[in-house]
């Protein structure tokens, strides 16, 4: 049995370090209940840019938004890594991932040891999402990590779970638990898309806890109206009103077995996940097992880092044998 804790919370909006240690609070606050792990919603630190669906081109708060993401590279996120490792308890986060003051949808998996594990970027920034975050690249497909005591983790971030490819890539990978991470969530008013809401990603949840037989934790984020104001958003689809909490946690057969707190409420969702549970529902339908047919359909993937700048040595005539030396030749002239 594996107890996890699903966050529903509001971030500390422009502020790095006041949403730093709200994270190390909530992970201290999920340990003391007995959770082994805790999921954080899609770019928790700092917060989902949701001024980009009013206003794409925002220079100041662009500006404001790119200082407050965290960087791998710095010391940023060593305070919830120790904060892991004092509380025994592994981590899946959600961050605004600045590399090089250029930003993209970031996750990582923390181990209780304190070890990032694993760290991989947004296949595809959503519409809008284009004007403020860049692409993944190939070690991104590489999503899952096995934890000790826990079991083989997994995360997709938001409308990642619309690609058919991407998901079955993940699924091959035999997570047994999938962490889906999206931004504040409205509840349907009839206009818009039916996907963009809290029904429509719930449904999108559920669907890939019975394509994948794993326990999916569903996290979503808070928008209070101290969000709305720091972006200005009033108004917009995806801001209507305050609210936008709708975290839970589906098994394997898509069945929601938690209790949903207020839209408009902090709180932690948690729940006992006994893993062996997903053996008979695996047994009736594994699609990247006995209910596939490699012979007929396959996926091809390209897991290569494409670098923007790549050199190539040219050898010494010392490393060459014999018969390569016109070889050598030619490359010199």
């Amino acid at each position: 049995m594996v107890k996890v804790a699903v966050t529903q919370h509001e971030p500390v909006w422009f502020d790095l370090a006041a949403t730093v240690d709200k994270t190390c609070r909530l992970i201290e606050e999920a340990a003391k209940n007995g959770a082994q792990l805790v999921a954080f919603p899609e770019v928790w630190i700092p917060g989902y840019p949701m001024w980009i669906w009013k206003r794409p081109f925002d220079p100041e708060l662009t500006t404001r938004y790119i200082m407050s993401s965290p960087s791998y590279e710095k010391s940023d996120l060593d305070p919830i890594l120790a904060a892991a490792k004092k509380n025994k308890i592994a981590v899946v986060l959600g961050l605004s991932e600045n590399d090089g003051d250029s930003l993209y949808i970031g996750q990582c998996i923390i181990s209780a040891l304190g070890e990032i594990v694993m760290k991989r970027r947004k296949y595809k920034p959503t519409h809008m999402e284009r004007t403020v975050y860049g692409d993944a690249d190939g070690k991104s497909l590489y999503n899952v990590a096995e934890l000790e005591g826990i079991g083989k983790i997994g995360a997709l971030s938001c409308f990642e779970h619309l690609q058919p490819l991407l998901k079955f890539h993940t699924i091959s990978q035999r997570e047994q638990i999938h962490v889906a991470a999206w931004p504040p969530v409205q509840n349907d008013d009839g206009t818009g898309f039916f996907s963009i809401t809290a029904d429509g990603v719930q449904t999108l949840a559920q669907t890939y806890a019975m394509e994948s037989t794993s326990f999916v934790l569903h996290c979503t984020s808070l928008l209070t109206e101290k969000g709305i104001d720091a972006m200005d958003v009033e108004g917009i689809p995806l801001a209507r009103k305050a609210g936008g909490g709708h975290s839970a946690v589906f098994a394997p057969d898509g069945r929601r077995i938690t209790e949903p707190i207020a839209a408009d409420k902090e709180g932690m969702v948690y729940a006992d996940l006994p893993l062996e549970g997903i053996l008979p529902v695996r047994s009736f339908v594994d699609v990247v097992g006995h209910y596939s047919r490699p012979d007929l359909l396959w996926l091809g993937v390209d897991g290569e880092t494409k670098k923007n700048v790549r050199s190539k040595t040219l050898p010494t005539r010392a490393s060459l044998s014999a018969s390569d030396e016109d070889d050598y030749e030619k490359v010199q002239a």
